[in-house]
């Protein structure tokens, strides 16, 4: 047997037991998050799907060796004006050695997110870094808040943890979760920030604050008081679309327990992402919940914390959200698909399409492959060495080859031919880049591999920040009309695929009370565009939203072509819509 980790771009990164000569995958029994299962992802969808087998050239089937000269090719034509384009499709640290070929050879890569990159600047606001909360610490707590993250799907393995806890869920939409919770807030969207500002300031005014931890872990928190008062109370629990006696059920739910915020990105999809997540940090830090058994804030952490990385790359950057590809005569899009997961479909197709050299570099075929002049297939996870970090638990798996590859070519190769073949030096090998990352981490008894920024109650001692504090949020900025006519935009994880891969939704999700019917098609228009989908009813979604998952084909031809206030994070559900019958 042989001992891999899941490479898909989940919270779990499943640790996984192969068996070299079946290559049937079942779990690691020791791990502390995943404990001995698997998802559907990895155990049916992965396998499932269908894999680019050929590479090709104006849509022709050529040999490897052929494709790999017109990429030379068409990177050496381009010089500077070459972009990469990653994505975390499926995520590997040794996949991050392509950003080398734009350090090297004078090009540009990307710097923000699609996805956290809002949360993440909020979080580092305030602690300075942001740590994952170990599972050991989650299991200690006594109740769990559960907020605007559908764990069931994200992170199903976390399920196991909310049992014999009190479980409050915070979310628009009455997820699996919400149905088992103790108490469920189903909040307006948007309106994350107005709660966690309301429930810190009623934790003042309830005598629930952590007056030690505030005197002596926190800057200004005197200050932060005076600032939570100038929320006015009716006006943040109308935005919040919740009542008193909701608020004081949740004071009441949370008084003298230990307590654990599971936070999701869908909070963060907005123009304020930052200050939600610095907001939600804020009120825990009143609570006196950092470094403590049982207390914490989880969101997605930095892997890479208190590693040195062996890759040092440094090269021109472009905002992720809205990469400006039309700029560059060659653009490589690696294990991505900009032409369906990014915001401003309609814009990103028209800046694709003037490319003269799009190169599409991945596993499966998609809107991007399609578009592109030459494709090149990837090895799968079993097929190269790699190495698996994780942005929910502090455990790192190395990734050994466990099989051959009939076809297809790793990040590594193709990064190492590439630099050969433009003049430049070559990788060091692949193995000498997973020890220097290996060495630096702590193996415990059973062999599982501890990140060198691992502690059992993270912050416990100091913050990252420059005071060794918590820095309160210090000011509070929105410019969005939230009672502009329409309805809100809910884009969550699909159950069935990871965002363009795998098994795609097809539909959208309304309250029964908008008059349509069950396969109904209904048009959706924004400023942006418009899209045409099925309808699916259900009493779980709020009147004034429509739910569309991420990945379901012309979602993102609604969302709009801005960026986070922070963090350089695509704002997905900073729009509304209005719905229109086809006749």
């Amino acid at each position: 047997m042989k001992i891999t980790a899941c490479p898909l771009d989940c919270y779990d990164a499943c640790a996984v037991v192969v068996d070299p000569e079946t290559l049937k995958m079942t779990g690691l029994p020791h791990h502390p998050l995943t404990r001995g299962t698997l998802c559907p992802h990895l155990n049916r969808h992965y396998k499932e799907a269908e894999r680019i087998t050929k590479p090709r050239i104006d849509g022709k089937e050529v040999t490897m060796e052929e494709a790999l000269e017109a990429v030379a090719d068409a990177v050496r034509e381009a010089g500077e004006e070459f972009l990469l384009y990653r994505g975390s499709g499926h995520v590997g640290f040794m996949q991050s050695i392509t950003e080398l070929l734009p350090a090297r050879l004078g090009g540009w890569t990307t710097e923000g997110s699609l996805c956290d990159g809002a949360g993440q600047a909020g979080v580092e606001a305030g602690r300075g870094i942001s740590l994952a909360l170990p599972p050991e610490s989650i299991d200690e707590a006594e109740a769990i808040i559960v907020w605007g993250r559908n764990v069931s799907v994200t992170d199903p393995h976390m399920m196991e943890m909310l049992k014999n806890k009190t479980l409050i869920v915070i979310d628009p939409v009455k997820t699996k979760v919400a149905k088992m919770a103790d108490l469920y807030l189903q909040i307006r969207p948007r309106s994350d920030f107005y709660l966690a500002m309301l429930l810190a300031r009623f934790m003042y005014m309830e005598d629930m604050e952590d007056k030690v931890f505030l005197q002596e872990r926190c800057e200004d928190a005197d200050w932060y008081y005076d600032f939570l008062r100038t929320f006015r109370i009716r006006i943040s629990l109308e935005k919040c679309d919740i009542a008193l006696d909701d608020l004081g059920d949740l004071l009441y739910q949370m008084q003298n327990k230990k307590c654990v915020f599971l936070v999701g990105t869908g909070v963060q999809k907005y123009s304020i992402g930052d200050q939600v997540l610095h907001a939600i940090d804020g009120l825990a830090a009143v609570l006196g919940f950092f470094g403590k058994p049982g207390c914490g804030v989880s969101f997605l952490s930095d892997s890479m914390a208190g590693f040195n990385t062996p890759i040092q790359k440094s090269a021109k950057k472009v905002a992720k959200p809205l990469a400006p590809f039309g700029r560059f005569k060659t653009v490589l899009v690696q294990g991505a698909n900009p032409a369906a997961q990014m915001p401003a479909q309609k814009r990103v197709e028209e800046e694709l399409s003037k490319v003269q050299n799009l190169i599409y570099f991945g596993l499966y075929e998609n809107e991007t492959s399609e578009m592109a002049r030459i494709v090149l297939p990837a090895k799968d996870f079993l097929e190269k060495e790699d190495l698996r970090l994780s942005y929910a638990h502090p455990y790192l798996q190395p990734m050994p080859k466990i099989k051959e590859a009939p076809y297809g070519i790793s990040e590594y190769e193709l990064t190492d031919h590439l630099l050969r073949a433009l003049g430049k030096e070559g990788l060091q090998r692949t193995q000498s880049y997973i020890d220097a990352m290996v060495s630096q981490c702590i193996e415990e008894p059973d062999g599982l591999l501890r990140s060198p920024a691992y502690t059992r109650h993270p912050y416990e001692q100091d913050f990252e920040t420059d005071s060794g504090n918590f820095e309160f949020l210090e000011e509070f900025e929105d410019d969005f009309d939230d009672e502009a006519e329409g309805l809100w935009l809910l884009t969550p994880k699909s159950p069935h695929s990871l965002n363009s891969q795998f098994r795609r939704e097809t539909h959208l999700w309304l309250h029964p009370s908008h008059g349509y019917e069950e396969e109904e098609m209904v048009c959706v228009v924004s400023e942006f565009g418009d899209v045409t989908l099925p309808v699916r009813l259900s009493e779980d979604i709020r009147r004034d939203s429509v739910l569309i998952y991420a990945g379901t084909p012309g979602v993102n031809r609604l969302t709009p072509p801005i960026m986070s206030l922070q963090g350089k994070n695509a704002c997905y559900q900073e729009v509304k819509v209005q719905l229109e019958k086809i006749s």
